[in-house]
């Protein structure tokens, strides 16, 4: 599992928090007969135990959050012939993401049921419809539509936002370690060696202290002098 495929992990898990701490609740008709309707998106700590949760709705909410994290998780599955250097271009798959979903959200959307006789029936939400699939259709459910979309605007605005970053990091990263070999110009120098504070303790043609060639790794450790006692002052 790489980075971007935690996010998307953390983001979908951050997604389905939000849904079951303001789960859709649905109301309690006072008339018989009539069937609990969708009533709104409450608090759970407030509003749980007074009224009942419409699970129809909070299961499709979940179910969404899932699918589109395990598509988009399977989505920047690592390749085996993936080139290293080759940039990843998440600005692309985030705008294919968006564009599927909007484009079921707006081929499904919400329905309103039909009007009754009732003059207190002020409509309300009745359920997903193919918008081509009924002919006489009730109107829209205009307010969980704009909830749904504006929902999609803002994954995809955290998650530009999110991958903007590492992807900036890891270029530094790479700059920072480029520059650095590119100073020393030694393959197995350390990057403090040639930093700001080293460069002007320790100028062009001087080696800091501690870093200076091993002579013991040489033939010759130690150059060989002439002998000053000779004679009778040598000693055996």
């Amino acid at each position: 599992m790489n980075k971007y495929q935690r996010l998307i992990i953390i983001a979908g898990v951050m997604n389905a928090l939000l849904i079951l701490l303001f789960p859709p609740f649905s109301s309690q008709p006072l008339a018989r007969g009539m069937f609990p309707g969708f009533d709104g998106f409450y608090p759970l700590i407030t509003h749980l135990g007074k009224k009942p949760v419409f699970t129809t709705l909070l299961s499709m909410e979940l179910m969404f959050v899932g699918i589109n994290t395990l598509a988009a998780w399977l989505a920047l599955q690592p390749r085996a012939k993936q080139d290293a250097n080759s940039g990843f271009h998440f600005v692309r798959g985030i705008a294919l993401f968006v564009a599927i979903n909007l484009l079921l959200i707006l081929a499904f959307p919400p329905f309103e049921p039909y009007r009754t006789l009732l003059r207190s029936d002020a409509g309300g939400f009745d359920s997903f419809y193919f918008i081509f699939g009924r002919r006489s259709q009730p109107p829209i459910f205009w307010p969980l539509l704009y909830l749904e979309i504006m929902l999609v605007a803002v994954n995809a605005l955290g998650l530009l936002l999110l991958f903007g970053t590492i992807q900036s990091g890891d270029g530094r990263a790479r700059s920072q370690g480029k520059g650095s070999d590119g100073l020393s110009g030694k393959p197995g120098e350390s990057v403090g060696h040639m930093n700001g504070i080293d460069r002007l303790l320790h100028p062009e043609g001087t080696a800091p202290l501690g870093r200076k060639e091993d002579r013991r790794k040489s033939a010759r450790p130690f150059p060989m002098k002439e002998d000053r006692r000779t004679g009778s002052e040598r000693r055996s």
